[in-house]
């Protein structure tokens, strides 16, 4: 008999801890569930502010957008100041300095170099065919600094892919010539192209 009071008690006891372990079970899927759903919430607030700000975004980059307009603008503006280094470059020259420029005949560019007497590259670069906005100036400085502006000293070199296709433009002081390219290198520009400085 008291085997199965025993029993009973034992029965009720992990009848009751069971229904007790259940009822934690319930709540704590409940505070997890509650937490999740706010972590949920949170993403979710966070993922729409991102997807608005990418179409705030999206509205710089389409066309017509700030971003095509700064880009247009800005090609406008160096176009514009190339063209102003070009007209202030052709009309500050005057006939008291000696400078070279450089006519490149034929459809393709051309690739020249001026180099010091230590061999360092004053100008290199291809140029386009016809007469070329730059001057090299070979007496004195120019009058005003501008990207088609450069000092050359007279013992300069001067190389050339294609010697055949290039001309000389030479304003010295009092006289303008135009020259072709002589057949050897030049080692030095006052002696092989009989530059004038007085």
């Amino acid at each position: 008999m008291k085997l199965k009071i025993i029993i009973i008690v034992l029965c009720v006891i992990s009848l009751v801890l069971s229904i007790a372990t259940e009822i934690r079970m319930i709540r704590f899927k409940q505070v997890h569930q509650a937490s999740i759903n706010r972590l949920s919430n949170n993403n979710n607030l966070r993922f729409s502010e991102i997807e608005k700000k990418m179409e705030e975004m999206e509205k710089y980059f389409e066309p017509g957008g700030i971003v095509e307009k700064y880009i247009v603008a800005n090609d406008f503006l160096e176009k514009k100041m190339e063209d102003i280094d070009q007209i202030i470059t052709s009309i500050t020259s005057s006939s008291t300095e000696g400078y070279i420029q450089i006519y490149v005949i034929g459809h393709e560019d051309l690739w020249v170099a001026f180099r010091d007497k230590d061999g360092k590259y004053i100008f290199q670069g291809n140029l386009k065919p016809g007469l070329n906005p730059y001057k090299f100036y070979f007496f004195k400085t120019p009058p005003v600094d501008t990207r088609y502006t450069y000092t050359v000293s007279p013992d300069s070199s001067f190389t050339t892919g294609d010697k055949t296709r290039l001309f000389f433009l030479i304003q010295e002081t009092g006289q303008t010539r135009l020259i072709k390219h002589p057949e050897n290198n030049i080692q030095e520009l006052k002696k092989d192209l009989n530059l004038y400085i007085p």
